[in-house]
């Protein structure tokens, strides 16, 4: 009987840290989404030219007008 309870209360051990392991990978997770989004939205927003509208007829003409 004593092997059993020791046998018992090993599989309780590994699946508690199973859990436990369960968890903080979901943390990670969130956090990593979290600051991937984050710092994919501050690096769009603060680049200086992302949402302009490029006249691309007017470059052209500057660079044809140089030659």
């Amino acid at each position: 009987m004593g092997v059993m309870m020791c046998r018992n209360a090993y599989a309780q051990v590994v699946d508690d840290w199973g859990y436990v392991a369960v968890v903080i990978d979901r943390v990670q997770l969130y956090v990593f989404l979290v600051v991937t989004v984050l710092g994919s939205a501050a690096l769009l927003t603060n680049a200086p030219h992302i949402f302009e509208l490029v006249d691309q007829d007017e470059i052209k003409r500057r660079l044809t007008s140089h030659n």
